[in-house]
C-alpha cells in the first residue's frame, strides 16, 4: 500500500511538473520573447538615436575591432539555442528572452548587414532607419499574434491537464502503469 501512495504522489508531482512547464511554455514564453525582442530593438534604438556615434572599439592583435549590435545579438541567440538542450521553467523563460533578445539586435543592424558598409551615415541614414523599423513593427506584430493565438490555442489543454493533475491527486482517477 505504501509503495502504491509513493507512485500516486510521484505521478501528481510529475503531471503537476508537466502542467507547469506547459503553463509557462505556451503561456509566458512568446510573450517574455516579445518583450525581450522589443526592448533589444527599440532600446538600442533610443540609445543610438540619444547618443549617436557612441560605439565600443576594442584594440585585438593591433586591429581596431568594433563589434555591433548584431554580433551581440548572435552570440544570445547561440546561448539562447543552447539553452534548448535543459528543461524546466527557468530555462524555457531565459532561452525566450535570450532568442528575442537576439533578434531584436540582429534586426537593429539589418541594413549594416545587407549592405556591409560600416559608416555612421549607413547606420543612422534614413534607409537603415526604415527597413529595421519596418522589420521591427512587421516582427513584433507577428510575435504578439503568435503569444495571443498560443495562449488562447492551447486554453483547452490546460484545463485537460488540470483536470488530470486534480483528478489524480484526489484518487478519483487511478493509472496503472
Amino acid at each position: 500500500m505504501l509503495a502504491e501512495e509513493s507512485r500516486t504522489e510521484r505521478l501528481v508531482s510529475e503531471i503537476k511538473e508537466s502542467l507547469e512547464h506547459k503553463l509557462i511554455q505556451r503561456r509566458e514564453a512568446p510573450l517574455i520573447g516579445l518583450v525581450a525582442f522589443s526592448v533589444a530593438l527599440w532600446g538600442s534604438k533610443l540609445i543610438t538615436t540619444i547618443s549617436p556615434g557612441s560605439n565600443i572599439v576594442f584594440q585585438i592583435a593591433g586591429f581596431n575591432v568594433h563589434l555591433h549590435h548584431f554580433n551581440y545579438g548572435i552570440l544570445v541567440l547561440v546561448i539562447g539555442l543552447m539553452l534548448t538542450f535543459f528543461e524546466g521553467p527557468w530555462f524555457v523563460r531565459v532561452q525566450h528572452a535570450l532568442l528575442g533578445a537576439g533578434l531584436g539586435f540582429i534586426v537593429d543592424e539589418y541594413w549594416l548587414l545587407l549592405t556591409f558598409d560600416d559608416h555612421a551615415a549607413t547606420y543612422f541614414g534614413p534607409e537603415s532607419q526604415f527597413i529595421s523599423t519596418i522589420i521591427g513593427v512587421i516582427i513584433t506584430t507577428i510575435y504578439g499574434a503568435i503569444a495571443v493565438g498560443v495562449f488562447f490555442k492551447t486554453k483547452k489543454e490546460r484545463e485537460l491537464w488540470y483536470y488530470l493533475y486534480e483528478s489524480v491527486k484526489s484518487g478519483e482517477t487511478k493509472i496503472h502503469i
